[in-house]
């Protein structure tokens, strides 16, 4: 079982789909996409990105497909309870494809900031890289519910440290 997805935010970093799949991501496992009807924002209070609707609106990501079911678990669970899964259908050179995004699920509130990859990564990746591996080190142990104050002690921490 696979599903193919499409990343838009912290995913489309190879060192941290990496570490969230627990193996290596060829240069070819991601197919540049488009998806329209979309503008990508920071969460406010975060540094990671969310979608929200916009009809006149386009987000620039990829298209990568998973390998296995344990690795749809292990992005559901680094997307957490804050995220669902929602269907798109994404533009890229060889048509459009079906594929699934990590749309935001609760009541996680926008900023009005345009979120950008090269941005974050400049400023926000060290200290993201850190709080993922502490937060993937709970899968297989805890659900994403029990490993939410994991996650917030840890984005604390880090933020208290000027990491995050």
């Amino acid at each position: 079982m696979s599903t193919r997805y499409f990343f838009f935010g912290t995913l489309l970093d190879r060192d941290v789909l990496e570490l969230v799949l627990a193996r290596s991501v060829a240069d070819g496992a991601f197919v540049p996409a488009v998806l329209d009807g979309y503008r990508r924002v920071r969460v406010r209070k975060d540094s990671f990105p969310m979608l929200v609707a916009d009809p006149d609106g386009s987000v620039e990501g990829r298209v990568f497909e998973t390998r296995s079911a344990e690795e749809d678990a292990r992005i559901l669970f680094f997307e957490d309870f804050d995220y669902g899964l929602l269907p798109c259908r994404p533009s890229t050179a060889g048509g459009i494809v079906e594929a699934m995004f990590c749309g935001i699920d609760t009541a996680v509130e926008p900023s009005d900031e345009p979120w950008d990859l090269e941005v974050w990564a400049a400023r926000h990746k060290p200290g993201f890289l850190k709080l993922s591996e502490i937060y993937m080190n709970c899968f297989g142990r805890m659900t994403p519910e029990e490993a939410e104050p994991i996650w917030e002690q840890g984005r604390l921490d880090l933020v208290a440290r000027g990491l995050l």
